[in-house]
Parts: C-alpha cells; structure tokens; sequence
C-alpha cells in the first residue's frame, strides 16, 4: 500500500475515472482535508480509501497519525503532489525507513536560501539577498542594495507573504505590520527587472520527457492583485532552447532531483536574454498546469509520474517530447464582492477545456495564494503571438459572462 498526501484541489482536478485507472495498477490511500469530505466521496465513488484531517495543511497530528498508520499498515511508499507536503511526505518517508535523507534532500526545494545558494555555487545568477531576523538587517542590506526589493517568507508558497519595496516609507509600513516570530523565516532580495518565465518538466527514471517552458503575461504578485494571469508556451526561439537546456542543466547537475520527478522552475530573463533563477519546486505548477501539459504532449504528468513512482509502470518511449499541440493557458482570479452569475461552458472554438471554479452567491476577497482562481482555460494556437491574441479574447469574453456586486460599504 501507498499513502498519497494530497489536497481536495488537485483530487477534483482529476476525473473519477483517471483516479480508478491509476487504482487498478497502484492502489492507493490518499490523506487529505476533511473540508471537502461529501464533495471528495460524491467525486470520487467506490473503491477508495480517504484518511480526512481537519485544517490538513496545518495540522501537526497528520504526520504522526500517518506515520502510524504506515507502519501498521506496511505502507511501501509515502507521496505527495503539493507544496505543503513536501517535506512532511520526506520526514514520514525517512522515519519509516522506506527513505534515507530523503528530507534533507527536500529542503533544497523548500528552503529559498540554501536553494538559491546552491545555484550560485554553480556560478548562476541569482539576486542578491540575505537571511533577515530584524529590521536593522533589513536596513543593512537595502543600504547596500537599495531600493527596490523583495521580502519572502523563506519557505513560503504561492507567493504568500511576499512583498516589493520601492521606498522607506513602504518599508516602515511593512515593519508596522509584520508579526515578530516572522522574523526568524524572512529572505529578502535584490528585486530583478525582467520578464517571468514558468518551465515545468517530467523526468522518469532519471531521463527528461519533456520541458516546457511558458512566458507570463503578468507576475504572480500582479495575479494576487487581481490581474487575469495568462502563460504562452514559447515558439522554438534560441531563448526558448536556453531556457530548456538551463532546466535540464539544473535537474541533472545542481540539484539532488530523484529518478522520477516533476518540477517547477521559475525564472527572469532581462532585457539582454540572461536567466536570473527565481525558484525551484519538486511539484508541478499550479492552477491549469497538469491540463495544459497534457494537451500539449499528450500525457498526463501527475498521473504519469504516480504511476511510474508507486509501480514503476513507465511509458513505452522514454525519449523527449516536443509538444503536438501548441497552448496557452489563462487563470482569472476573483473579484472582491459577492459572485452573482459565472459561464460554466465557453463556446470560443480555440478553447481547447474551460473550467469555472467560482461559487455562485460567494462573496470573495483578493486571493492570498495563487491558487484561489474562478475560471482556467488553455487555448491552442500555431504560435506564441497567437496564443497571446486568444488569450486576450478568451479575458475579454470571461470578464463578459462574469457577474460580481461589490459590497463594500463607503
């Protein structure tokens, strides 16, 4: 038996029938939030087995409870497809002695710090940046950096808790605000002109199957902000052969990346084509990303990769793929107001799925995460300046067939 850590997102991401496909090769008991328990069952059907947690991302009793249950139950393998779970999968993992170092391997993706500095020990560019522990740290580094800059969480997701600098004025506004104890987790950093470029990749029994790299219309803070993010897989450019060969470069000689792995590599290139790194996650993008990839190589990763990871079953071919279809991506957030009406259908003869999250009579606030959005998309095209031009007519018709009453009291 295997344990699968995974979050009620990602298991409504997948059909019934995907999930009953990877059953009946690698059964598997999946650890999740109890939120979402009716919704999960009613999604999922007969034959699964469900260990529900209450407030499961945060929950120190999880990993207890699933350590034992694994070791009562002769648990073989302890997986994760989120963010959250990557190191309490590895901490469980090593305790159990299924894994050695498996954690210590796993900070090197979590820890932004000793990530970042393993890339520049291998003479990459990286932003400047330090640990912080005080606001006189903070004063040392900007004086010697200046302005702007960035101050991250140093473990953190979904760009929660990050925030720009441009002055004194907005940094003392953030010294009023920030809680003492978050002191002790804080990374800031150089702030890096350039456009923001998503590169995901699969990589089984230790080969590349494929690595496609997207340009963002807007930054995953701009996205938290409330501006419609789109990602348009790039044209074979000598840029986009760059950004290629520097991901493999990453995954086969930087970092400690397992035999079968999904990642997620973020970067800037700025006005002269030089790739600064940003961050690197075992895990898969967010939002449409599983959807998108699949569209445009023909494969599910997620699934693909499990079922490689909990039973070896491997596709036929192993060598690289280039993408037979070409595809953007598109992911409205909410608005701050009370949602009346959304189009759960989308007729645009270019949208290749269409899927509307948001909840009729919720009232929402600005997202925290860059995972809360209402409406994902992927739209294929014949190239990158095409997919842009959908994109902007596939917002356009959302913003259309989207109703919100804002209920803000002035």
């Amino acid at each position: 038996m295997n344990i699968l850590l995974c979050p009620p997102k990602i298991i409504f991401q997948h059909s019934r029938e995907e999930w009953q496909s990877l059953q009946s090769v690698a059964p598997v008991l999946i650890a999740t939030c109890a939120s979402q328990t009716d919704n999960i069952l009613d999604h999922m059907g007969a034959g699964f087995s469900f260990l529900f947690y209450e407030n499961f991302n945060d929950n120190p009793f999880v990993e207890m409870d699933i350590y034992h249950y694994a070791q009562d139950n002769k648990a073989t393998g302890i997986f994760y497809l989120a963010e959250i779970d990557v190191l309490r999968a590895a901490r469980i993992s090593d305790r159990l002695g299924l894994t050695h170092d498996r954690e210590k391997k796993a900070m090197f993706f979590r820890d932004k710090f000793m990530m970042k500095s393993l890339v520049q020990s291998h003479q990459l560019p990286v932003p400047a940046l330090a640990r912080v522990d005080s606001a006189t740290a903070m004063a040392r580094f900007i004086a010697e950096q200046g302005y702007p800059c960035v101050i991250k969480p140093n473990d953190g997701r979904g760009s929660q808790g990050v925030v720009v600098l441009k002055n004194e004025g907005q940094l003392y506004k953030y010294l009023a605000q920030v809680k003492p104890p978050e002191y002790h987790n804080l990374l800031i950093e150089k702030f890096i002109e350039g456009e923001a470029y998503q590169i995901n990749a699969l990589y089984l029994k230790g080969k590349a199957i494929f690595v496609s790299a997207s340009r963002a219309t807007v930054s995953c803070l701009d996205f938290l902000s409330g501006k419609t993010l789109g990602l348009v897989m790039e044209d074979d450019t000598p840029l986009h052969r760059k950004l290629i060969a520097y991901t493999k470069y990453l995954a086969e000689e930087v970092f400690p990346t397992e035999e079968n792995a999904l990642l997620h590599l973020e970067v800037f290139v700025d006005k002269d084509n030089n790739i600064i790194f940003g961050e690197l996650a075992c895990r898969l993008g967010g939002c449409f990303v599983n959807e998108e990839l699949g569209a445009a190589f023909g494969l599910d990763p997620r699934m693909t990769w499990l079922k490689a990871s909990l039973c070896e079953i491997y596709p036929q071919d192993l060598s690289q793929r280039q993408p037979v279809l070409r595809v953007g991506q598109l992911n409205v957030p909410p608005a701050q107001g009370t949602l009346l009406s959304i189009a759960e259908k989308c007729p645009l003869p270019f949208v290749v799925k269409y899927r509307a999250t948001g909840v009729v009579g919720r009232q929402y606030d600005a997202m925290k995460l860059t995972n809360g959005e209402i409406v994902s998309a992927i739209v294929q095209a014949e190239s990158s300046r095409e997919i842009h031009e959908r994109l902007d007519a596939l917002t356009q018709w959302v913003a259309e067939n989207t109703l919100w009453v804002n209920e803000t009291v002035h």
